[in-house]
């Protein structure tokens, strides 16, 4: 662990030390340049008075000397001086024998007042700072003349402990002076310091709290220093940020609840292949929940995981359809986004059974359609061959032009009842409901199918069908869809059945129902008896394009009714319901 781990010092403390640091260094700097100089501007003071005393002195001795004065004289002339100068005065010849002394040769040794030769030596005044018996004396010597030459030297000597106390007291005043300053300036700095560090330790408390998604927090803009500039400028931060964030919240819940609302499965993958985003419209066509985050190799189908692994730069969108169980049909785009983002890819999940249905039923009713017109047309090129290329009698010929006459009839229906369902899808068949007498209209298309039913030696039964019988519908459309169910009901009963057509109210609804006596629908066709061009297998060789069924299912729609059959192995009954149009 390096020591940058191993300490941590508070901005207080880091201040404190750097302004202690400073202070340190600065009073080490003032000692260190004004305690010197001090020192040697008291000896050099020192010294001058000394060499004032030394010359004032010399002269007096000179004077007293000349006069023959004795030694004894010479003592207290000396001590007199000494007194005053509160120092030492001896007088030495150049020898170094000493002629007078202030303190009587008290601890004289001629070797510590060499400065008497030197200044005998110089003919100059001397000064100097001599250690004698381990004490610091400053001394100054002048040279005595008599006429042209030198005959002693004046020496006055004093000791430095006075300096040595000045400076002492200097340095010891200058070391309160400066405990006291360090003191008061760490207090100041400790307590400056403590301010900005609470102020900064707001603002690291409001950036904790912004972390932490509070973006309501607020910093105290306490002053308009540079911690007041950063203190607003962090309050303005958390301003913006806490409006992105709510703009990044808002669009998130958008694309979340438009997600939700996508009819199309939407899953997000990241890099790794996790899904990451699943939508609910993607669980329900799957069938299964998806809990996210999971593995696409684990959460979805192995076709779909195929799909997605073979994506590449080059192909970075792929597209298939799958069948799922119960005739569903799955269509799945796979995306390529980014690999640098976690939404690396999307799979776009669609619903298209209904399309897949659709355009199986566009390629039957093709085929159908083709088969229908085929045959009819094949039996009419064949009669006008044999017409054209053989000799027939004339009633062969009426009989071929009776089957050709037909043949066209079965043409034209098959070409109206392609154009009816045109026009139902492209939505061009007009409805025109209103209310109209049930009963009226079935006994009007009844009286149409009189002929045809003797033909058959069937009959339609009518009995008991209720006489008010009002519903909401379009007549001409209504008298369509039972001349389609009566058609149906003829051909497909044996010689003297009878068709039974039966009506009732349901309150808001009135139904018909018409039965018939013929072979049946099978349990597995009754689900698509209203396909188009389907003929389930008891229709045989009963003539039939496999329309009449699909038009009636859509006339029904159209005013707003259902239709059912049913069917037991013998005989079908198809049940028509329409909106009522009696008072409730």
């Amino acid at each position: 662990m390096s020591v940058r781990n191993k300490i941590h010092l508070s901005l207080a403390n880091k201040l404190n030390l750097v302004f202690f640091s400073l202070f340190v260094f600065t009073v080490g700097i003032i000692f260190l340049l004004v305690v010197p100089q001090l020192e040697s501007r008291l000896t050099d003071q020192k010294q001058r008075n000394l060499g004032d005393y030394a010359t004032l002195y010399s002269e007096s001795y000179l004077q007293v000397l000349n006069q023959g004065a004795s030694r004894i004289y010479l003592d207290l002339l000396t001590q007199q001086y000494a007194e005053r100068a509160d120092a030492r005065i001896l007088a030495l010849d150049s020898s170094g024998t000493m002629l007078s002394d202030s303190l009587m040769g008290q601890g004289f040794n001629a070797g510590d007042y060499n400065i008497a030769n030197v200044a005998i030596s110089n003919a100059s005044m001397v000064t100097d700072v001599t250690s004698i018996g381990g004490r610091s004396f400053a001394m100054a010597a002048v040279p005595i003349y008599k006429g042209n030459t030198i005959v002693a030297a004046i020496v006055v000597s004093s000791s430095m402990s006075d300096v040595e106390s000045a400076v002492t007291l200097v340095q010891r005043l200058m070391a309160i002076a400066a405990a006291v300053a360090l003191v008061v300036a760490l207090l100041v700095i400790y307590l400056v310091s403590y301010t900005l560090s609470r102020r900064i330790r707001r603002i690291e408390s409001g950036a904790a709290r912004i972390a932490e998604g509070d973006f309501d927090i607020k910093v105290p803009v306490t002053s308009q220093d540079e911690l007041g500039e950063l203190a607003s400028t962090f309050n303005n931060m958390g301003d913006k940020l806490g409006s992105a964030f709510q703009q990044v919240d808002d669009e998130k819940r958008r694309a979340k609840v438009l997600l939700d609302d996508l009819s199309e499965g939407v899953i997000g993958i990241d890099t790794e292949g996790q899904i990451i985003v699943v939508n609910p419209a993607a669980v329900k066509l799957l069938g299964h929940e998806i809990a996210a985050p999971c593995s696409l190799e684990d959460c979805l189908p192995a076709e779909i995981h195929d799909l997605w692994k073979s994506m590449s730069p080059k192909h970075p969108n792929r597209e298939d359809t799958y069948m799922l169980p119960g005739d569903r049909a799955l269509s799945v785009h796979s995306s390529f986004l980014s690999d640098q983002a976690e939404l690396a890819s999307l799979l776009v999940l669609r619903d298209v059974s209904q399309e897949v249905k659709m355009e199986k039923s566009r390629r039957d009713f093709i085929a159908n359609a083709s088969h229908e017109l085929k045959t009819p047309l094949f039996s009419l090129g064949g009669f006008l061959e044999l017409l054209q290329d053989e000799d027939v009698d004339e009633s062969t010929k009426d009989e071929f032009i009776a089957t050709m006459r037909e043949q066209v009839d079965r043409l034209a229906d098959l070409a109206r009842k392609l154009l009816d369902l045109s026009q139902m899808d492209s939505g061009a068949i007009e409805v025109r409901n209103s209310r109209m007498e049930l009963k009226d209209v079935i006994e009007m298309v009844v009286r149409e199918f009189t002929a045809y039913s003797v033909s058959l030696d069937s009959r339609v039964d009518m009995d008991g069908f209720p006489e008010d019988l009002i519903a909401i519908g379009d007549p001409d459309r209504t008298a369509q869809l039972i001349r389609i169910l009566l058609d149906n009901a003829l051909k497909y009963s044996p010689a003297g059945a009878t068709v039974q057509v039966a009506g009732n109210s349901n309150g808001k609804t009135v139904s018909f129902t018409v039965s018939d006596n013929g072979p049946g629908i099978a349990k597995e066709d009754l689900h698509r008896v209203f396909e188009r061009f389907y003929r389930g297998k008891g229709a045989g060789r009963i003539r039939g394009t496999g329309l009449g069924l699909s038009i009636a299912h859509e006339l029904v729609r159209l005013m707003n009714g259902t239709i059912e059959v049913e069917s037991t192995g013998q005989g079908s009954a198809f049940t028509v319901t329409l909106p009522g149009g009696n008072p409730v």
